[in-house]
């Protein structure tokens, strides 16, 4: 009996990841999930006690895991002020953490990224902007030390790249399913913001 139950479950977790990648959270409809799980609605409830309780059973783990790389890619950033080091390697760091979670969870997180609005988990994507543009302000300015200096046309240039480097990643993740086309076109992307701004930095 409690395998049936298990198996109900990940039934009910199935047809939910295939709900999510084409609806919104706030538009996800229950009644398709338990219809693709093959149960009544009635029944989903015993399972999950509502839809944010079962969307949170789908991308917690790799809220978890994306929380942990970033506070871990902040940790670095932050040496990088003291040590002098140059803020443009830390591109890399965010395509590794992008690349390294497909791999583990590509449903979940493209889920994450592009469908949590009307979810706890909306403000995701705002955080990985701030993050990009706490970056590139310091690639701006050669250094932490300067940062000070930006004029405010700089910092608004800043959050406007971290925005469309966001985007761009999500778009990524949410037109392509296959690892290594992710994997290429992220590394393709990052390069190009890295080698554009490189160019226009200042000597």
């Amino acid at each position: 009996m409690q395998t049936l139950k298990e198996d109900v479950r990940l039934n009910i977790l199935r047809a939910a990841l295939t709900e999510f990648k084409s609806h919104d959270y706030a538009d996800a409809s229950m009644r398709r999930i338990s219809a693709a799980a093959g149960i009544t609605t009635g029944n989903i409830y015993r399972y999950f006690k509502n839809k944010e309780e079962l969307f949170e059973a789908l991308v917690k783990p790799v809220y978890e895991k994306l929380l942990e790389y970033l506070l871990d890619l902040k940790k670095e950033l932050d040496r990088s002020y003291v040590n002098g080091n140059d803020g443009f390697k830390y591109f890399g760091m965010i395509e590794d953490t992008v690349v390294g979670l497909f791999d583990a969870y590509s449903a979940e997180l493209t889920i994450l990224m592009n469908r949590s609005t009307g979810s706890k988990y909306a403000g995701v994507k705002a955080d990985m902007v701030k993050l990009v543009a706490t970056i590139l302000e310091d690639a701006f300015a050669s250094g932490r030390e300067h940062v000070d200096k930006l004029t405010p046309e700089q910092r608004q240039s800043a959050r406007m790249l971290a925005g469309t480097v966001v985007e761009g990643v999500c778009l990524i993740l949410r037109e392509h399913e296959d690892g290594e086309t992710v994997k290429r076109l992220v590394n393709e992307f990052i390069c190009l913001y890295h080698t554009g701004l490189m160019c226009g930095r200042p000597e």
